[in-house]
């Protein structure tokens, strides 16, 4: 009854607490309860208060970059960021008074955005059915407070107040009521939502209160604002993993990925945060523990939340934990109309640059300029495009979308860049041949021109370039990217990627070993154990391949480097996990690794010879070749060889090295393919200055 005079008192001045909960109300010596803490109050805008709203001290206020008030107290208008009148403080109370009764929170969740959802979404449990002490009228009195339904609830703090007096009145006398909370867990509730009498620090409180709520009032904002929480270097590895969608709505679902992917990109742009690409994060569903997922794809910090599309409006909640300890380090909310998501991505990279960024221990002055989204229809196609497939048709019409993007709004970067990526893809998988590696590269210099600090696109260019044979540029873009960017594991990857073209397996391997310094469990440095196993290094391959464990193109892999350490029986059961794609030759090591009749094996070398060998990556005709050459293919395989060295695949040492060709290397002709991979990468070499 006390708390509900105090919330009377002031709401009748105008001003909604927004922060109801055990923790700010304190009992005084002389059994007085007081409400504490108003850092967080607001001046309601509910005209039947007797009250007009300060715009600039409302501004001051609500601009902090959160959702004013605790999870687990907080109101559903207050968790969807809707305007508050003095039924959200009711709301809250209730769930104090919930909290007493049963010595349980009514709303769980793994994490803030979890807990949020409870609060929109989940009906909590009767009191009674926890502590059948609890009288009838008060189960009904938490009822009516904590209706989702603001207009079901108590209209005010005295009509509440009034429905606690005629309880008392019922049951007679107050110990009757203590008696039942007591019940519910001991002293143990009592004595945590209300401090205990005699606390010289409470003696303290009751005698500043009233002179800290207004400093309160006007520091409290400026300081959740400006301050810069200490972090651990660790922390600055991030996944973003894919939002909420508490409104369940199919039409949106797309925004799931899409938006996750925008907060990844705008966080790309801080030198000092390597941030893992959306394709490792995607798996992850609703209701996913942010740490238990940063555990596993073992980053320092991960950032989730949650959106609701409501009455024409996106509502979005952020939140980045700090994975070693759970401890969440940083929160935000966005609001935007429904049509105009071009405001909510201006919005969310303000956001994440001047908040989130400083949260995460890196300097405002390392952030690179970005280019921003000018058309709508362009951004919801690019948005769109997000959560499609990366292969087949799906692929295709992603390109379609980004390509009706670009024409819209062409000098938006991330979407040319998207666009590249898509391309390479199509010619990959789809067909899409030279042609295709053509327009990947022409979109990747579009977002270059556009955004030079782009260490994705950058990267990705060098690759399409070595791909296609032209090592000399790939090799000079890719170290002038670690030069520039020498914090991203991304760049040096890159650097290690081309170097293997080079046929620089050590200096591969040296980068390779600083981007897993760098991000230990980026499933994209998978690629690395090309570098190890063509020198023999075979552990080290495998601890690479374990990076993207089960994907189709380390389970083929795989394959390869259990043949090169003798266990055949071991690469017989691997094989049955690789997919049927053409360019894996599942059929041919199949046959290979059963002993299948030589006629039968050297017919389905002769369809790989005649379907792959015309594919433009020479990496992978280098590694086809060492396959077929291990069973017991020469001709075939020297023809795969010699074509992956004559496009500027420097393997000399892999040549040398490489178990998989310990039956070749009695022959003239694989000398003569040794000799060749010597000159082209003594050409390399003389063309990038270098002393060998």
């Amino acid at each position: 009854m006390q708390v509900a005079d105090a919330l009377a008192a002031s709401h009748a001045k105008g001003i909604v607490h927004r922060d109801i909960k055990p923790a700010n109300i304190f009992l005084t010596p002389n059994g007085q309860v007081k409400i504490l803490d108003f850092g967080l109050a607001k001046l309601a805008k509910d005209q039947s208060v007797g009250t007009t709203t300060d715009s600039s001290l409302e501004e001051s206020l609500t601009q902090v970059g959160v959702i004013p008030g605790t999870a687990v107290y907080m109101s559903p208008e207050q968790a969807r960021s809707e305007d508050l009148d003095v039924r959200s403080d009711i709301f809250s109370f209730g769930v104090v008074l919930f909290e007493m009764a049963t010595g349980k929170k009514p709303f769980t969740g793994t994490n803030v955005v979890t807990t949020l959802h409870a609060v929109i979404n989940s009906k909590p449990v009767s009191p009674r059915s926890i502590n059948p002490a609890v009288p009838a009228e008060l189960e009904a009195i938490i009822a009516k407070a904590m209706e989702k339904d603001r207009n079901r609830r108590y209209r005010n703090a005295t009509e509440m107040k009034a429905d606690l007096v005629r309880l008392r009145a019922k049951t007679g006398s107050e110990p009757a009521l203590r008696s039942a909370l007591r019940q519910a867990s001991g002293l143990h509730v009592v004595t945590n939502t209300f401090q205990k009498p005699g606390s010289r620090l409470n003696w303290f409180v009751a005698g500043v209160a009233a002179v800290l709520l207004i400093l309160v009032l006007v520091l409290g904002a400026w300081w959740l604002k400006h301050r810069v929480p200490t972090v651990e270097a660790g922390i600055r590895t991030i996944a973003v993993l894919p939002l909420q969608d508490t409104g369940n709505d199919a039409e949106s679902g797309y925004l799931r990925y899409a938006l996750a992917d925008e907060i990844a990109n705008a966080l790309t742009y801080a030198h000092s945060l390597e941030v893992r690409p959306s394709a490792s994060t995607q798996k992850y569903g609703n209701e996913t523990d942010p740490a238990k997922a940063g555990r596993e794809l073992g980053v320092g910090t991960v950032v989730t939340g949650h959106f609701l599309r409501q009455d024409k409006m996106v509502m979005v909640t952020l939140e980045a934990v700090e994975v070693k300890d759970n401890k969440l380090i940083w929160t935000g909310t966005l609001k935007s109309p429904a049509d105009n998501l071009i405001a909510l991505q201006s919005q969310m990279a303000r956001k994440v640059r001047q908040e989130l960024v400083p949260a995460l221990g890196a300097a405002k002055g390392t952030v690179e300029n970005s280019s921003a989204p000018a058309n709508p229809e362009a951004y919801d196609a690019y948005l769109r495009s997000k959560a499609m497939p990366h292969d087949g048709a799906a692929n295709k019409d992603a390109i379609g979308m980004l390509e009706r993007a670009v024409s819209l709004d062409p000098n938006y970067a991330p979407a040319w860049e998207a666009l590249g990526r898509r391309y390479y893809f199509d010619a990959i998988y789809s067909g899409g041949g030279p042609a295709g590696y053509q327009r990947s590269n022409a979109a990747y210099q579009r977002a270059l021109s556009l955004e030079p600090g782009r260490v994705g696109a950058a990267g990705l260019l060098a690759a399409n370039e070595v791909e296609t044979g032209n090592l000399d540029k790939a090799y000079s873009d890719a170290r002038a990217l670690v030069l520039k960017r020498p914090d991203s594991a991304f760049a040096h990857y890159s650097l290690g990627y081309v170097s293997r073209y080079a046929g620089l397996l050590d200096e591969a391997q040296s980068e390779c070993d600083k981007a897993l310094t760098i991000d230990s469990k980026n499933y994209n440095w998978r690629s690395c154990s090309v570098a190890f196993f063509e020198q023999g290094k075979l552990a080290r391959a495998m601890e690479y391949l374990n990076l993207d464990a089960g994907s189709e193109w380390s389970n083929a892999t795989r394959v390869s480097v259990l043949m090169r350490q003798g266990k055949t029986a071991d690469a017989q059961r691997a094989a049955q996990l690789m997919t049927d794609n053409p360019m894996l030759m599942r059929g041919l090591l199949q046959a290979c690794l059963n002993k299948a009749p030589a006629t039968d094996l050297h017919r389905l070398a002769e369809s790989a010879e005649t379907g792959l060998l015309a594919e433009q990556d020479p990496e992978l005709k280098y590694t086809q070749g060492a396959l077929l050459a291990a069973c017991g293919e020469k001709q075939i395989a020297y023809a795969f060889l010699h074509k992956a060295v004559s496009e500027n695949y420097c393997a000399h040492q892999a040549l040398q090295a490489d178990p998989l060709l310990a039956g070749l290397r009695g022959d003239a002709e694989f000398r003569q393919i040794v000799q060749a991979a010597a000159e082209c990468q003594q050409k390399f070499t003389l063309a990038q200055g270098m002393v060998r």
